[in-house]
């Protein structure tokens, strides 16, 4: 078998494995939400720390990598707000497809890392998240102040939100960790180890738990189009940002993953919050994975 096809395989077949169990019925429906609560906000954070005290920083050329990184998720911000006069489409819709096209599924895309790339994988794309989700979620938040209908945003209570992120304090406390210098124990390294190795396996199930065949009824066409540009622009966009940037060899990739990342659940509950398209939005979470498996495996093959 191809080595990207059997470094993929797992990760979505984990994914496959978490939608036949929430059809079993062998867990409650209620119970998704809150093991997916827990994989994300509990155990990730464990996974990140580790991931950033251990690594060997020294060895990455961080600079141009995480200005490419901000580069390619400010350039689909522009490329949707270019896009909005020629929609055509309900303000509150729009927000949702601009979610659709700029957020990434950073949990899938780290599980990706460690499998094609191990510790460097896993540590290119821990970095990428610390620097893209204040990014990605201030930009989310403004369309939807501008263009959604829900109440105007508490900005201070969002970037409380923001700066405590339990996956921004485990990736900035693995990083003090490691330039510090401060020795760890081998009993809480080991500890915070475990807690993160049943992190990924947890979220690639409640991935394919979360996956809803009847939302993808709603606007087929714009579905068509926010997956096209999120699928198949995105990877070319991050990809010539890496490239303009002087990348090369796994970062690059790193950089060509993200971008190929589908939509993450928290484009659904930030439009149900501020008055997006939360139908809408719950499809293109379902489209995106599934077409993307479809997807990574060909700009992997063609430009990884």
């Amino acid at each position: 078998m191809d080595p990207i096809l059997t470094a993929l395989f797992p990760i979505f077949g984990v994914i496959a494995i978490g939608w036949l169990l929430r059809r079993s019925g062998l867990l409650p429906d209620n119970s998704w939400g809150p093991v997916s609560r827990l994989a994300y906000l509990g155990l990730s954070p464990a996974l990140l720390f580790t991931a950033i005290a251990r690594a060997d920083l020294s060895s990455i050329t961080l600079g141009p990598f995480l200005i490419a990184s901000v580069l390619g998720f400010l350039a689909m911000a522009v490329i949707m707000l270019a896009l909005k006069p020629a929609l055509k489409i309900p303000d509150p819709t729009y927000t949702s497809v601009f979610q659709a096209v700029c957020r990434w599924n950073g949990m899938l895309i780290l599980a990706l890392g460690i499998a094609l790339f191990g510790d460097q994988g896993e540590i290119l794309v821990a970095l990428v998240m610390v620097v893209s989700i204040p990014l990605v979620n201030i930009e989310c938040v403004a369309a939807l102040a501008v263009w959604g209908e829900g109440a105007a945003p508490n900005w201070r209570s969002i970037l409380y939100r923001i700066v405590t992120n339990p996956l921004i304090l485990g990736s900035v406390a693995g990083g003090v960790v490691n330039l510090a210098h401060i020795p760890m124990p081998g009993a809480i390294t080991d500890t915070l180890s475990l807690m993160g190795q049943a992190a990924l396996p947890l979220i690639l199930l409640s991935v394919g738990a979360g996956l809803n065949f009847t939302t993808l009824r709603a606007r087929p066409r714009l579905l068509a189009l926010s997956i096209f540009l999120k699928l198949m622009i995105g990877p070319l966009v991050f990809y010539g940002v890496g490239r303009a940037m002087g990348l090369d060899g796994i970062p690059l990739t790193i950089l060509l993953l993200t971008g190929s990342s589908p939509g993450a659940g928290s484009a659904y509950v930030l439009a149900q919050q501020m008055g997006g398209d939360a139908p809408y939005s719950a499809g293109d979470i379902t489209a995106s994975t599934l077409f993307c498996f479809i997807t990574i495996p060909f700009w992997l093959w063609l430009l990884g």
